[in-house]
């Protein structure tokens, strides 16, 4: 039986697609035997909170959790001011909002939870003397995950996966942040020195595996995000024909939402009257500030209906409900490895699905073998609004969908990932 020890800083309580990933592959690791243990922090800070995902935790799992010092929150007591998720995307504007963001860039590296970094050494050095694993796994970003891993590789015996559920200076928003040039270096060499010296650089998706490759990854290696088959345990309530419902579940930033797909649906409506009278909105998830000042300005406010945060069985229960799953890339860098989490979780609906992205992309590859799935190109109106219609008619048909999205689940990527730990 192999001894895995998982540095996150994602775990339940905490909420959000970045604790999904290490929770769910470590309940089936621990199914196929594997000894898990978890590293995380005692009291970090989190902009989301969900209790429910504590039910995917297996049974006698080791955690271990350690007291975190994160600046962030003085920064919040300070300026009484909440950090939104997309913080580091936004250009942002105003004094105080520009100095926050030039302190967060420049005096934090590799990012706010550094000072995490020595005192997870010093714990993890001790407890591995008495409790040596055979495999460790930082998973980030965070990217200080990376950097206690580094620290304990050169004292101890085990392989190193570094996994990478976004790339570090490769990542959108970085070359657009206020940084000083010795501070890109830094993060350059301390990204450098964990492809270097990692075991194997896993990521979520073929096209940054390719990326990491090229900048050096010893072992570079694709495993992407997935979905668990429990949770869906739920029946789909009796279809509601009078009305079509189109579902976003995530982060909705101003990147991600494109005037095209707006413009298209308010011509739909005005050429259909019918579609105009059935057509609702489900969102769910951090909009930007101005989001419903541009529904307003296309006549859509009274036909959504928004949560600023669901939990994952409220969101799964959700999605179980709409007519159409809306996916939406943001056309900046990285876009061609950039697939969204959710898009995992809806392919385990068998609802309708709806892409919009980049030609050629990751995202595109798999919308393209999915027969419930349909991928539009940034701006084609054309085929947009066909599409659409096209997805609205079928919710006359009631189809049941056959096709085998075993190799989405997360019980089958935990299988996978055995096979790699057997072979670093």
């Amino acid at each position: 039986m192999k001894k895995i020890l998982i540095i996150t800083y994602y775990w339940p309580p905490k909420g959000g697609v970045g604790v999904q990933r290490w929770l769910k592959l470590s309940k089936y690791l621990c199914k196929e035997n594997y000894d898990i243990t978890i590293y995380t922090t005692k009291d970090g800070v989190s902009t989301l909170e969900d209790s429910t995902l504590e039910e995917s935790v297996p049974s006698g799992l080791n955690i271990l959790k350690h007291t975190i010092f994160e600046p962030q929150k003085y920064f919040k007591s300070f300026f009484k001011k909440r950090f939104s998720s997309d913080f580091l995307l936004k250009k942002e504007t105003g004094l105080v909002n520009q100095l926050m963001l030039w302190l967060r860039a420049n005096l934090f590296v590799p990012d706010s939870r550094c000072f995490w970094i020595k005192p997870s050494i010093s714990f993890l050095d001790n407890y591995l003397r008495e409790n040596p694993v055979d495999v460790i796994v930082s998973s980030g970003p965070p990217h200080s995950m990376h950097m206690i891993a580094l620290g304990l590789k050169n004292k101890h015996n085990f392989k190193w996966i570094a996994d990478f559920r976004d790339p570090w200076t490769g990542i959108e928003y970085f070359d657009n942040l206020p940084l000083l040039s010795r501070v890109i270096k830094k993060h350059k060499k301390l990204e450098k020195q964990v492809f270097n010296q990692a075991d194997c650089t896993l990521t979520v998706s073929p096209s940054w595996s390719l990326d990491f490759g090229k900048m050096g990854a010893k072992k570079n290696v694709f495993l992407t995000n997935g979905f668990d088959p429990d949770d869906y345990t739920l029946t789909a309530s009796k279809k509601v024909l009078s009305y079509f419902k189109i579902g976003y579940f995530g982060l909705y930033n101003e990147s991600r939402d494109h005037d095209f797909f707006w413009k298209t649906i308010k011509k739909i409506c005005i050429d259909s009257p019918q579609f105009n009278k059935d057509l609702k909105f489900l969102f769910s998830g951090e909009v930007y500030q101005d989001f419903f000042k541009k529904i307003t300005s296309y006549q859509m406010h009274d036909k959504f209906q928004y949560y600023n945060y669901l939990n994952h069985k409220e969101s799964i229960e959700n999605m179980m409900q709409c007519d159409m799953l809306l996916v939406s890339q943001g056309d900046e860098r990285a876009i061609n490895g950039r697939i969204p989490a959710k898009l995992f979780e809806y392919i385990g609906t068998k609802k309708p699905i709806l892409a919009i992205g980049k030609k050629g992309s990751d995202l595109e590859k798999i919308i393209n073998n999915i027969s419930y799935a349909w991928f539009v190109e940034f701006d084609n109106i054309t085929l947009l609004y066909t599409t659409i219609l096209e997805i609205y008619s079928l919710r006359q048909l009631d189809t049941k969908y056959s096709d085998d999205i075993s190799r989405f689940s997360r019980e089958y990527q935990a299988k996978k990932l055995i096979k790699l730990i057997d072979e670093i």
